[in-house]
């Protein structure tokens, strides 16, 4: 049977500012509470994924890379990811206001220069003093901080695993995923079906599969498929596929995006509906 939820485990190196015995203290920090209990605005902003749409700074507004999200995990400890990288942090978070603190966050190079500056921006906003509000419907935030910069975010539930067609958007390993080629976007994909299989497309040859999803792991059964030749790109994502894709593999859902791990560190990043 297939379940969405289940526990995380992100690996965390420090910022050079937190020294190492810091660490367990922000990741404990702020133990999530009840669903609804924090509030902005009078609205409940914990047990959902916020995901950030854009940024305007000095009046210019820029468009988030996918995965940029926050969570509201209390009104302690926030976390989420810059765009790239990911955090955990501690935070202020108040009825009218919100401001990152101290955190903990992984240390991915970002190859994309728009992805590097936009994470870059937002680390830095989000460590200000950011008023809040909330839209009519509370599926809405803006964060503004003392120099004017916006950052607009909206409520998203976690994409379902099962009938979402995924979309493969980035390769790589436990030092960090990195964005797929130009010549290979759009070619790969995954649907989980509700029989218990997954048709997969590699970036070549197309297949599927038997699953069993259960503890945050997919189990894949042997992967039936064409046989066509591939070179290149397409060659390189396909072979990623196949390994990700074989046996027991780890599964983490935020918001529309879906990371897969082989045993080995080998990972694939998707995002739904694209």
């Amino acid at each position: 049977m297939f379940t969405q939820r289940k526990p995380r485990a992100p690996r965390f190196l420090l910022l050079a500012a937190l020294p190492v015995a810091g660490l367990a203290t922000v990741t404990a920090c702020g133990d999530e509470q009840a669903p609804g209990s924090v509030k902005v605005g009078g609205a409940p902003v914990d047990g959902v994924h916020w995901t950030v749409r854009s940024m305007t700074v000095d009046g210019t507004t820029t468009r988030a890379p996918n995965g940029a999200y926050l969570e509201f995990v209390s009104d302690q400890r926030v976390r989420g990811n810059y765009g790239c990288n990911r955090f955990d942090a501690r935070a202020t978070v108040t009825d009218t206001g919100v401001a990152l603190g101290k955190s903990a966050t992984t240390k991915m190079y970002c190859e994309d220069k728009k992805q590097r500056a936009f994470e870059k921006s937002l680390a830095h906003a989000l460590a200000a003093e950011n008023t809040v509000k909330t839209s009519d419907d509370d599926s809405r935030l803006t964060l503004t901080g003392p120099d004017g910069a916006v950052i607009s975010l909206v409520k998203q539930r976690d994409a379902r695993l099962v009938g979402t067609k995924w979309t493969v958007t980035g390769l790589g390993a436990d030092d960090g995923v990195q964005p797929l080629p130009k010549s290979a976007e759009g070619r790969a994909r995954l649907v989980f079906a509700k029989n218990g299989t997954v048709s997969a497309r590699l970036g070549c040859n197309s297949g599927d599969a038997r699953t069993t999803v259960a503890d945050g792991h997919i189990t894949f059964g042997p992967l039936t498929s064409t046989k066509m030749g591939c070179v290149g790109e397409a060659s390189d994502v396909e072979q990623t596929m196949r390994t990700v894709l074989k046996g027991r593999t780890s599964y983490d859902i935020q918001g529309d995006s879906l990371t897969l791990k082989a045993a080995d560190g080998t990972t694939i990043a998707l995002t739904a509906g694209t």
